[in-house]
């Protein structure tokens, strides 16, 4: 993993990333969705029940979802401008209001480390900060926090394309980038990490692969592909999200067509845990569709492990489902 600064352009598809759509483009959309519930009206037809929804997922109450940990048997969702942490079976067991909007999250013990847009909290699990970090760059845009065994944090940055690793106290040790030019190839808005078996796993969405590296960010593994098939990934930037399991075997969530997959130590499929018949499909399909919401912007999907269990927390739909792992 290089540490180098400087900007290059990235390896996704020429149409992703792109900034947002002109004012005549959104209008002009917003125009066609309009004729498009008009017609549902005439027809008798409820836009928002034009399809079946799937059954077996639990609101989190918000607006917009952005994060989701796991820790002690609890699950901590990121949104609007609160950390909402439920039981697996979807009561809510308290909600931490904040001033600001928490982008992501990571529990550890009795921490709870909440990112926004360019710094960090270091709270108690009330949401308390003991700690408020500087903030890590002009044009950062945290998007995913993890914690090692060590209690170092590792920060990813989307605005910079970048991980920030910070000491317990929240001090900045490094800037850590990779590929070429010293930046990853990711959307601002999600980049994802994890740790693991000592090591911090990352999904590198731009190159279709997920990476291994070390505490000092030295590259171990990788492994992926660009493909239409199971085996690989698809579309302009997936995976979206990453975890490792105990045995450390991968799994991985997919946006566009939202798949969840499980795959070996080494890369290789072994399973699909959830198929797109198990997501809100019109959904995602507004999603990629939606003036607003254009290109690769919005991730989709977050996974996570409770058990032998794969806890999914659908961006679109602001709810989470809990699907077995074999």
């Amino acid at each position: 993993m290089s540490k180098k600064h400087s900007n290059t352009s990235s390896e996704c598809s020429p149409d992703c990333c792109q900034p947002k759509p002109s004012r005549r483009q959104f209008f002009g959309r917003s125009a066609q969705s309009i004729a498009a519930i008009g017609v549902a009206v005439q027809t008798g037809a409820s836009a928002s029940n034009a399809r079946p929804k799937p059954g077996g997922w639990f609101s989190t109450g918000f607006g917009q979802t952005r994060d989701m940990t796991v820790a002690d048997g609890l699950i901590y969702v990121a949104g609007d401008s609160a950390v909402a942490v439920f039981k697996s079976s979807g009561e809510l067991v308290r909600r931490v209001d904040f001033d600001y909007t928490p982008r992501c999250i990571a529990v550890e013990g009795s921490e709870m480390v909440v990112g926004f847009r360019d710094r960090l909290w270091l709270c108690d699990l009330a949401g308390k900060p003991k700690i408020k970090t500087q903030r890590l760059a002009k044009d950062a845009a945290l998007t995913s926090l993890t914690i090692a065994g060590d209690g170092s944090i590792y920060a990813a940055d989307g605005g910079v394309g970048a991980i920030w690793k910070l000491d317990s106290d929240g001090k900045i040790i490094e800037r850590l980038a990779g590929g070429k030019g010293g930046r990853f190839a990711v959307p601002k808005s999600f980049f994802p990490i994890t740790w693991a078996d000592d090591s911090l796993v990352v999904a590198h969405p731009g190159r279709h692969r997920v990476e291994k590296y070390d505490a000092d960010g030295e590259l171990k593994l990788r492994w992926g592909r660009r493909t239409r098939g199971l085996d690989g990934f698809t579309g302009c930037c997936n995976p979206v999200s990453v975890v490792v399991t105990e045995s450390g075997q991968f799994v991985t969530a997919e946006r566009g067509q939202p798949r969840i997959k499980l795959f070996d130590n080494d890369g290789k499929l072994r399973s699909v845990i959830a198929e797109p018949e198990a997501f809100d499909i019109s959904e995602h399909e507004r999603v990629d569709t939606d003036a607003d919401l254009v290109t690769c912007q919005n991730g989709g999907i977050e996974v996570a492990l409770l058990g032998e269990q794969v806890i999914a927390l659908d961006h679109t739909i602001a709810s989470f489902r809990l699907f077995d792992l074999a």
